[in-house]
């Protein structure tokens, strides 16, 4: 008859790894990344710091995965209980430590330059992902070659609400600002139609 303490160790395990599987296929793990810092000059940035924390949500759930793992495994072979804990930690925490070196190494050596520069986003498109209103900020979504799937505070001198789209406007401290698609392409319109205007008239006046 299998022990108890089996399943203990199974469900721990087989939880902690689908937790982390999760996260990998979400993106999730900068989650256990420090940076993220913002920059309140004029030139804000998005900075991305790549320093893995030792009790960072990743190695963490690789602890507890390992540490399951093993354990059941050692309880299903009927492994003394008492020394098996002790033998599940210490597998888990070499695994834990090897992970940890690992992705530190590879962030330092092989991940570019994860910086956002605000004002290099002056155009481009996003949607908004928590609503924002006039002095009350909120946050949009876009995809940047530095960083993939980015998450920015954004202000708007109108109410927007979750998931409309949007164009970024200019920067605004350490958010940038926003305004409808819209009502971007239409200004885009009265510009180019006034600078058109602007063009005939500039002619006619050399003609005579």
């Amino acid at each position: 008859m299998i022990d108890w303490l089996f399943y203990v160790y199974a469900v721990l395990g087989l939880a902690s790894l689908v937790v982390l599987l999760l996260m990998m296929i979400s993106g999730g793990l900068d989650l256990g990344v420090d940076g993220g810092d913002m920059d309140l000059d004029t030139g804000a940035d998005l900075g991305g710091g790549h320093d893995l924390g030792v009790l960072s949500l990743p190695i963490i759930l690789s602890f507890t995965t390992a540490f399951g793992a093993t354990g059941a495994i050692l309880t299903y072979f009927d492994v003394n209980r008492v020394a098996t804990p002790f033998i599940s930690a210490i597998g888990a925490l070499s695994l834990a430590g090897i992970l940890f070196l690992v992705v530190n190494y590879f962030f330092k050596h092989f991940q570019s330059d994860s910086t956002v520069r605000f004002n290099d986003l002056v155009g481009s498109k996003a949607s908004v992902t928590v609503p924002i209103s006039p002095g009350q900020e909120g946050q949009i979504v876009l995809f940047t070659e530095q960083r993939g799937r980015t998450l920015i505070p954004a202000v708007s001198s109108r109410k927007l609400p979750n998931n409309a789209q949007v164009v970024i406007t200019g920067v605004s401290g350490d958010a940038v600002t926003v305004m409808l698609n819209s009502e971007w392409k239409k200004m885009k319109q009265k510009k180019n139609a006034s600078g058109k205007k602007e063009s005939g008239s500039k002619e006619e006046m050399k003609k005579r």
